[in-house]
C-alpha cells in the first residue's frame, strides 16, 4: 500500500472511530484535541482549492482532523510552465492572535477566505466569506489588530492579468468579516512580484518584498525590500527610501523575518544564496542594510524562535534547513544544516513554507513537488524536533500531502 493510500484509509478510520486506530494513537486525549496544524493545498481547479488540517499527537505523529480538507471556495494558483514567480509566498494562511480566524487566500479566484475555528480546531466560513482581496492572485496576508494586509501577486499563469500589483488594507470585524479600507491600497510595477506582507513587532510597521522587481526592465534598478508606516485608519505610506535595492549582484528580497526583541530585520537573498541583515528605525521604518551571513541555495523563508537566539533559513534549491546562532541579533552564525528526508532527485522537492508549533520544540516544513515534469510525487509535510540547543533533526517520515503532483501546497500554521 503507498504512502498517499494509507494517508486516506488513516483518515477514514479516524472519521470512523474505529477502535484500531485509537489503540494505535492510545486515544485522543482533550489536551490533543485543539493541536492542529493546517496547510493550504493550493488546488487550481475550480472551487478546490482546501486547508488540510492535521490533529498534532503526543508522540509528534499527525492524523487528519475529521471534516479535512475545507474548502476555501475558490481556486489556488497553477503553475504547468514551472515558471519562476507564481509560487513564490510566504504567510498565504495565517491565524488571528486571538486564534478565533484562519485566514487563507485563494490565488486562482482574487479572493481571501475566512473560518471560524471550533474548539476542536475544525473550521467553518464566516458569513460573506470569501472576500474580495482588491487585487488579483492574493498570496499573503498580515493581521494587524483590527487591520489585515494582503499582497496582491497579479502573477498567475492560467489566469489574464489585467490589474497591477498591489498591498491593500482591510479591517476584520468580530465576526470575522472583511472590509477594504477606502484608499488603502498601493500599487506596484506590472511584473514586482509582491510576495509576503510582515507586521513588524511593534506594530508600527509593514515590511514586504517585491521578489523580481530587480528584473524589470528600467533604466535604474528597482528596489525589491519595502517598509512601510501605517496612516490612520490602517493605510499604507512608504517609509524612506522604500523600496530598498539590494546590492549588486544580490537579486531580489524574497522571505522576511523579524528578532522578537532587536529591531533586526532578516531577509532571503536567493540569488546570492544568502540571508541579509537590516537594522530598523523604530520611528520611521527605514532599513538600512548591516550585512549578510552566507546560507544554502535559493535561500528565502525564514522563521526565528521566540527566544530571538536562533534563525531558520529554507534553501528552497536544495532542500534544506540551515540554523544560525543570533544571540548576537545582527550577526547571525552558521551553526548546522539539514537536508529534509525524501527530497527525490536533484530539482524535484523544494522547502517553501516553515512555522513552530506553538510549545516552539517542533519546527513543521513543508515541500513542495518543483518539477512534477520529473516524475515522483514531493508534496511533503516534515516534522523536525528542535533540541535545547536549537539544532534540528527529522526522527520521522514526511507525510504525504493528498494533492496531485502538478498541485504545490502553500503555508502551514499551527495552534
Amino acid at each position: 500500500m503507498n504512502t498517499r493510500l494509507l494517508l486516506v484509509v488513516a483518515g477514514i478510520a479516524l472519521a470512523a472511530g474505529m477502535s484500531s486506530c485509537s489503540k494505535q494513537q492510545g486515544g485522543i486525549g482533550a489536551a490533543e484535541q485543539n493541536k492542529i496544524v493546517y496547510v493550504l493545498s493550493n488546488d487550481y481547479h475550480d472551487n478546490a482549492n482546501a486547508v488540510l488540517a492535521y490533529m498534532r499527537h503526543g508522540d509528534g505523529t499527525l492524523t487528519p482532523l475529521p471534516g479535512s480538507p475545507f474548502l476555501t471556495h475558490g481556486s489556488g494558483v497553477g503553475n504547468p510552465s514551472e515558471a519562476l514567480g507564481p509560487d513564490d509566498t510566504d504567510d498565504p494562511l495565517v491565524i488571528s492572535p486571538d486564534g478565533r480566524y484562519l485566514l487563507a487566500v485563494n490565488g486562482g479566484s482574487n479572493t481571501v477566505a475566512v473560518f471560524a475555528i471550533g474548539k476542536d480546531g475544525s473550521l467553518s466560513m464566516v458569513s460573506g466569506s470569501p472576500f474580495g482581496s482588491g487585487g488579483q492572485t492574493p498570496c499573503s496576508i498580515a493581521i494587524n489588530g483590527v487591520n489585515v494586509y494582503v499582497a496582491n501577486k497579479s502573477m498567475d499563469p492560467l489566469h489574464t492579468i489585467t490589474r497591477l500589483p498591489n498591498y491593500v488594507s482591510f479591517t476584520i470585524d468580530g465576526r470575522g468579516r472583511l472590509e477594504q479600507v477606502p484608499g488603502g491600497k498601493v500599487e506596484v510595477p506590472a511584473g514586482s512580484a509582491p510576495s509576503q506582507v510582515l507586521v513588524s513587532n511593534d506594530h508600527a510597521h509593514v515590511f514586504a518584498t517585491d521578489f523580481l522587481a530587480f528584473m524589470l526592465p528600467t533604466e535604474e534598478p528597482l528596489g525589491t525590500l519595502v517598509s512601510f508606516g501605517l496612516s490612520g485608519g490602517g493605510g499604507l505610506k512608504l517609509a524612506p527610501g522604500s523600496p530598498y535595492v539590494l546590492p549588486s549582484g544580490d537579486g531580489g528580497a524574497l522571505g522576511l523575518a523579524e528578532h522578537p526583541y532587536q529591531p533586526v530585520l532578516y531577509v532571503g537573498f536567493p540569488v546570492a544564496a544568502s540571508v541579509g541583515v537590516y537594522s530598523v528605525d523604530a520611528v520611521t521604518g527605514a532599513l538600512s542594510l548591516t550585512g549578510t551571513v552566507s546560507a544554502g541555495a535559493a535561500a528565502c523563508w525564514l522563521r526565528t524562535n521566540a527566544k530571538g537566539t536562533r534563525l531558520y533559513v529554507l534553501n528552497s534549491g536544495e532542500n534544506s534547513v540551515g540554523v544560525y546562532d543570533i544571540t548576537a541579533a545582527a550577526s547571525p552564525v552558521f551553526l548546522s544544516k539539514l537536508v529534509l528526508k525524501d527530497s527525490g532527485p536533484a530539482g524535484a522537492a523544494g522547502d517553501f513554507a516553515l512555522n513552530f508549533s506553538p510549545e516552539g520544540n517542533i519546527l513543521y516544513v513543508v515541500d513542495q513537488d518543483i518539477k512534477p515534469s520529473a516524475g515522483g510525487d514531493y508534496n511533503l509535510l516534515h516534522s523536525l524536533d528542535v533540541a535545547a540547543d536549537g539544532t534540528l533533526t527529522e526522527p520521522g517520515e514526511p507525510l504525504a500531502l493528498p494533492v496531485a503532483a502538478d498541485v504545490r501546497p502553500l503555508g502551514v500554521a499551527t495552534r
